[in-house]
């Protein structure tokens, strides 16, 4: 193996794992050509079930907790009645934040332990990681407080220059100079500039600048369906995310460029959980077959 002068590390994580059926497909497809490393979990959404024990039987991904709340709670509506609409469904949706304010504490804290609850009966772990807002809102306390009672790692990444949503990085983790890249992220997502979306050439043009630099790339590689279609701007952006992940250029950008595939735990741990896991499968992705 040749010995590289700097360590370029890099999670490719694949989010909003348990949307669809339909979505979850094309996500798992991302997973099984080796590129994905980890997967970001919405506990509230249509698929979450079989996602869950789709990720059951593979440990050398890690789990993020990607804090959904635009579908249904795990609990009864009943039980939360502050947190939803007249249709059992979360009241602010993506396109009311401002009623995130009427979510109770204590319902909030029910519904947060019970997406928990969920996670560990299938998985019989919780997430390894989640970002919390520091927010008086009670809703993000609530988060906060189970969050911190299943000790789940939290804001792990620092701010790289080109995101656009800031990062608030605790303190314990700084060293790891961890960053969540905005390149992966789109000014738009309209559908007349669908023509001109490209993430190929983004998920390309990372660039490390420090021997110990590591960066995470979040990506929503999956099919479309009516549901995300009619719920989520980024819809049909998603098929293109999966055609560029899983193209052989994409995958010969990785080799040439001797990037070492990691997941979040290998980063907080030290460990080579992800790159055990590509020369076990004998990957051309496993940084030893680079020369």
């Amino acid at each position: 193996m040749r010995i590289m002068e700097m360590r370029k590390r890099l999670v490719f994580r694949v989010d909003d794992l348990g949307y669809t059926p339909a979505y979850d497909m094309g996500a798992y497809r991302a997973f099984d050509c080796g590129v994905a490393s980890s997967a970001d979990v919405m506990f509230d959404s249509p698929d979450t079930i079989a996602a869950l024990y789709w990720l059951k039987d593979k440990p050398w991904l890690s789990i993020g907790w990607h804090r959904h709340l635009w579908e249904s709670p795990v609990l009864p509506p009943e039980e939360v009645p502050s947190l939803v609409d007249e249709k059992g469904r979360f009241k602010w949706g993506h396109r009311h934040p401002e009623r995130m304010q009427e979510a109770t504490y204590e319902e909030a804290l029910k519904e947060f332990d019970a997406q928990m609850k969920l996670c560990y009966s299938i998985l019989g772990k919780y997430p390894d990681v989640a970002n919390v807002k520091n927010s008086d809102l009670p809703l993000e306390k609530a988060f906060k407080a189970i969050v911190e009672k299943y000790g789940i790692a939290y804001n792990i990444f620092s701010s790289a220059p080109d995101h656009r949503h800031p990062m608030v990085c605790d303190p314990q983790y700084k060293d790891l100079r961890y960053y969540s890249s905005g390149l992966a992220t789109n000014s738009s997502y309209k559908l007349e500039d669908f023509k001109d979306y490209n993430p190929l050439e983004k998920m390309m043009s990372l660039q490390w600048t420090e021997a110990e630099e590591v960066f995470l790339y979040g990506w929503h590689p999956g099919y479309c369906d009516d549901h995300i279609m009619e719920e989520s701007t980024c819809n049909i952006h998603r098929c293109k995310e999966l055609q560029a992940c899983t193209s052989e250029t994409f995958k010969n950008w990785i080799i040439e460029n001797q990037i070492e595939l990691v997941n979040q735990r290998d980063v907080l741990n030290g460990t080579h959980e992800f790159q055990d896991h590509l020369k076990a499968i004998g990957s051309p992705l496993w940084i030893g077959n680079f020369k």
